[in-house]
């Protein structure tokens, strides 16, 4: 008689306890990297929206100013036509798009844990624009008015600064996203 080709129920219950075995001692170590990932990607999303509104600014040719919301982790875009936002705010028709970075990434919130930012200087604040709403305006020629940043963490996070992150934006226009690497930024 010939035997079949394949494999017994024996091995293929070995290689099953094998995997299960594997798989246990890999799934912690991949949730321990989860609050890192989440805050790149809250990062990279405001960075994209910040890089859109400003875009948005030079394509329609009139102002477009995004506001943050410090106590809810959320931010808004305005289309200013008539770039009186810094003296009659927020006008019916204007709010164009909102964000809130801990909806797409859970856990991720405004917030620092570094005291101080890629130039040494002291961090005192999640959202450093000044306003009331902190906010910032991009120019129909891709300026800003103003220098600021953004401080994303994990909520809670209080002793790992490798997970913050931050955005910011020149008057220049430029914006740029930044990670801390637990002795620095880069």
């Amino acid at each position: 008689m010939q035997k079949s080709p394949g494999f017994t129920l024996v091995e293929l219950m070995i290689v099953m306890g094998i995997v299960g075995v594997l798989a246990s001692i890999a799934i912690p170590g991949f949730y321990a990297f989860l609050p890192k990932y989440r805050a790149s990607g809250a990062a990279r999303q405001l960075f994209t929206d910040l890089q859109w509104a400003k875009m948005k600014a030079v394509a329609e040719n009139n102002d477009y100013v995004v506001t943050f919301d410090t106590t809810a982790s959320s931010y808004s875009i305005y289309d200013d036509d008539d770039t009186d936002f810094s003296t009659a705010g927020a006008e019916t028709g204007e709010l164009v798009r909102t964000g809130s970075v801990g909806g797409p990434f859970p856990g991720i919130a405004f917030g620092w844990v570094s005291a101080t930012n890629w130039n040494g200087d002291p961090i005192t604040g999640s959202v450093s624009f000044t306003g009331t709403p902190p906010r910032v305006t991009f120019r129909p020629t891709g300026l800003a008015n103003k220098n600021g940043s953004v401080y994303l963490k994990p909520s809670g996070d209080t002793s790992r600064p490798d997970r913050q992150r931050a955005v910011t934006v020149l008057m220049t226009g430029r914006i740029r996203l930044y990670k801390h690497n637990g002795s620095g930024w880069e």
